[in-house]
């Protein structure tokens, strides 16, 4: 499939469409990048509902040269498509089964297993700072339970899981999650570990995450010196703070 097809990403800061941006420099293609600010905040502008009924980030509209247009939404979805239908170069070609299956998997853990508890993590965040001032004192307490039983708990198993997996790869000599190449893995993965180690808001007072998980760390860092990332980080710059080599 050729580059004749139109691409449009429609872009939120601080959103899982920032890791759509670096695949498309990844695989050079040519896109337009709509970016909006969020509402209050946190939420979606509403032009996101004449894109698709969700209106969620990131949505990728492609416009085919005989006029059909579509529109996908989910990040792993994304991320799958424009590798089968873009990636001429075979760039993200896994190099064995073995490796395809672990990409697959990661595809999946992503936002199944690790981002909602990021997600619970920021919403329980929001309700204790949020809260009328009377119920301040008894919200807080409470998701702080909820948190430290849960959400900050399984947190911290996912970051310990993910670790010892990249320590595994370096010992191999590899920077990346799987193999030895940049993969659909480490693209999907970038946003909730990027996530974990930069809002220390969310985490409750897990902020000692850069040293309990230094490898994990160290392999964030890495990702931002790619030259794909950094192209990605110059187009959003004017939006949003991003690491570049390592350093914001």
């Amino acid at each position: 499939m050729s580059q004749e097809d139109i691409i449009k990403l429609y872009w939120l800061p601080y959103s899982r469409a920032q890791r759509i941006v670096w695949l498309l420099e990844e695989l050079n293609l040519n896109y337009e990048l709509i970016k909006h600010k969020r509402v209050q905040s946190v939420r979606a502008p509403k032009e996101f509902e004449n894109v698709h009924p969700l209106g969620k980030s990131p949505l990728l509209e492609i416009i085919k040269p005989n006029g059909e247009k579509f529109t996908l939404a989910e990040s792993g979805w994304i991320v799958q498509y424009l590798i089968e239908n873009y990636d001429k170069e075979n760039k993200f070609k896994p190099e064995t089964s073995q490796d395809a299956n672990q990409i697959g998997y990661f595809l999946h853990y992503s936002e199944g297993t690790i981002q909602p508890m990021l997600v619970g993590l920021l919403v329980n965040h929001v309700a204790a700072t949020t809260a009328p001032f009377p119920a301040r004192f008894l919200v807080k307490p409470i998701v702080g339970q909820i948190n430290k039983g849960y959400y900050g708990t399984e947190l911290l198993k996912n970051l310990k899981f993910l670790n010892n997996i990249v320590a595994e790869q370096n010992k191999k000599g590899s920077n990346f999650l799987v193999g030895d190449k940049l993969s659909a893995a480490d693209i999907m993965l970038s946003f909730p570990i990027l996530s974990a180690f930069t809002r220390d808001d969310m985490s409750d007072n897990y902020t000692s995450l850069k040293n309990d998980y230094p490898e994990l760390y160290q392999y964030y860092l890495n990702l931002t010196k790619l030259d794909g990332w950094k192209k990605a980080a110059e187009q959003v710059k004017d939006m949003q703070k991003i690491a570049i080599d390592g350093k914001l």
